[in-house]
């Protein structure tokens, strides 16, 4: 049994940048005592999702592949207390050009449905044609195909990303799905409005969403505090776009945005992918982190964005691009996920991009630690095997496709993945990381997190009278016991959504890293006015269930 141990060391910084003790990141590849192997080996893996299918307190994990390109098929894992199982129904290994997917509770019912996302197009290839599929858990997960009648799959539609969000307030989950290959779009982005019992309809004209916009990510929280869901989805050609909802369920753009986070310098092969909202430095606005998806990142490369947000005016959420000030280096490889977590629970927001660089022979995922912030701006530093010599001389020596292709499948030097799904699967408080990969060649990787690390609380949301159960578009903010509602003494903010990064769906969760906090205040405030929720000097190291 081939056990991978990867071990970051992290080189903590004050603002004042005076040096202190290594603080080290190590994740280990435990995928094939997991049981994930063999049957996870030889895939094109393009998308995965997280989600308790049945009720056990742990997550499931499907992944979706590239079917047509030599691949197996889509696979389900059950998940018996971090020990997966694959699921015998024939029926959810799904084929086509899998892309992203998503595990969302349709109806209420406390049971999650699944929705896998497919590139469908006109070719010659009939696997490529296969549209996107939707799932009816009908219990234990028990999953019904229900595609055909319910209105929420378009045929040749090149799905990738989607996301889960209660557009109107009404209490039910509704679909967004962003589309693009390399060509002309049919659909553009689309929204499959809930109308109950697993019946959506297309509502992407009269609510105002792009029609024939082409991009590969999509994410969805409340960016103006009005308590509605807003978006954004990212543009191929660098010029995205923010969507404000109305509180009435109809969009329009946020005004100015699109100057501000225009991609700029991008040459026409490069293409902004996965794009996720988060709390970096831990002032209670949530911030924008973009990822890229670059044909040949080795010759041009270029850093992910990020964009803070600097607060609301009229409405208009404002955000900078604060990319180079917060020490976001250039990546020699595809980075098209991206997440923010804090992987070490040290109270301060990391982010991952899906790139992996070996050494020895043993997986060191990228992250970038969070050393706190400096005038409001967060200060990320990657210090570590291999980090702080990334891109080397060697790296950016790569000129040519062959060698890039050889440095990847057969030196295992450095890797990307397109999507990279982050779940506590084994639950000991500590986010980890599946990573699908694309390369039939090469391993996919289940990175159980292992990092000696502070503190930590997660909080889920069961939500009713008007709110999702998922509790999806739920905003918790923490707080030292005795100091609830203090701003100034928030220790995290973060927004409960599914559906974010590139092409993956998270468990709907709050994770929250605390370092030393032993005892803390919890703040719920529902979507849609409906209401906070409280819970007062509440101990950590635990899950907390939160409902009215």
């Amino acid at each position: 049994m081939r056990y991978l141990l990867s071990t970051i060391s992290i080189l903590f910084l004050t603002c004042s940048a005076a040096a202190q003790p290594k603080q080290p990141f190590i994740f280990r590849d435990v995928g094939d005592e997991a049981g994930l192997f063999p049957h996870i080996g030889g895939i094109r893996g393009h998308g995965a999702a997280w989600g308790d299918i049945d009720g056990s307190g742990y997550p499931a994990l499907f992944v979706n592949a590239f079917h047509d390109a030599g691949s197996k098929a889509a696979m389900l894992f059950r998940n018996t207390k971090g020990k997966f199982t694959l699921e015998p129904q024939e029926h959810v290994r799904t084929s086509g050009m899998g892309s992203g997917a998503l595990f969302v509770d349709l109806t209420n019912n406390g049971k999650l449905d699944l929705y896998s996302s497919n590139c469908a197009m006109e070719n010659k290839n009939p696997v490529r044609k296969i549209p996107s599929s939707l799932f009816r858990n009908d219990g234990d997960g028990k999953f019904t195909d229900v595609s055909k009648d319910s209105g929420a799959i378009l045929p040749l539609y090149a799905g990738r990303g989607l996301s889960a969000l209660d557009v109107d307030g009404d209490g039910l989950l509704d679909l967004l799905t962003c589309e693009r290959y390399y060509g002309a779009v049919k659909h553009g982005p689309v929204l499959f409005r809930n109308l109950g019992k697993h019946q959506f309809a297309n509502v992407s004209k009269e609510t105002g969403l792009p029609p024939l916009f082409s991009g590969l990510g999509t994410a969805v929280a409340d960016l103006n505090g009005d308590g509605w869901p807003d978006f954004i989805l990212t543009d191929g050609d660098g010029s995205h776009r923010l969507y404000l909802n109305d509180g009435k369920g109809k969009f329009a753009e946020a005004p100015g945005s699109r100057e501000v986070l225009q991609w700029k310098g991008l040459g026409k092969e490069d293409t902004p992918a996965g794009v996720c909202i988060g709390d970096v430095n831990n002032d209670g606005l949530p911030d924008i982190i973009i990822g890229h998806h670059t044909k040949t990142p080795w010759k041009t490369p270029v850093p992910i964005r990020l964009y803070l947000n600097k607060g609301v005016k009229a409405g208009v959420p404002k955000f900078e691009d604060v990319t180079e000030a917060a020490g976001l280096i250039a990546l020699t490889m595809k980075a098209p996920h991206v997440e923010v977590h804090d992987f070490d629970n040290d109270g301060k927001p990391d982010i991952l991009v899906s790139i992996v660089k070996f050494k020895d022979g043993q997986p060191h995922p990228i992250i970038f630690k969070n050393l706190g912030n400096k005038n409001g701006i967060p200060q990320f530093r990657a210090d570590a095997w291999g980090i702080n010599e990334f891109p080397t001389k060697e790296n950016l020596a790569v000129k040519g496709t062959g060698p890039f292709f050889d440095k990847i499948v057969k030196d295992k030097q450095i890797i990307y993945m397109a999507p990279g799904p982050t779940a506590d699967f084994d639950r000991d408080g500590r986010i980890d990381i599946f990573l699908p990969n694309w390369w039939i060649e090469s391993r996919s990787l289940l990175l159980r997190n292992e990092t000696p690390a502070g503190n930590w609380l997660m909080v889920n949301v069961v939500g009713s009278d008007g709110v999702n159960r998922m509790g999806v578009g739920s905003k918790i903010r923490v707080f030292p016991a005795g100091k609830l509602g203090d701003a100034s003494a928030l220790l995290g903010y973060r927004e409960i959504a599914i559906g974010y990064g590139y092409c993956s769906g998270q468990e709907a969760i709050a994770h929250f890293g605390l370092g030393n906090e032993k005892r803390v205040d919890v703040e719920v405030t529902l979507p849609h006015g409906k209401g906070v929720v409280t819970r007062k000097n509440v101990e950590v190291n635990q899950r907390v269930s939160v409902s009215r």
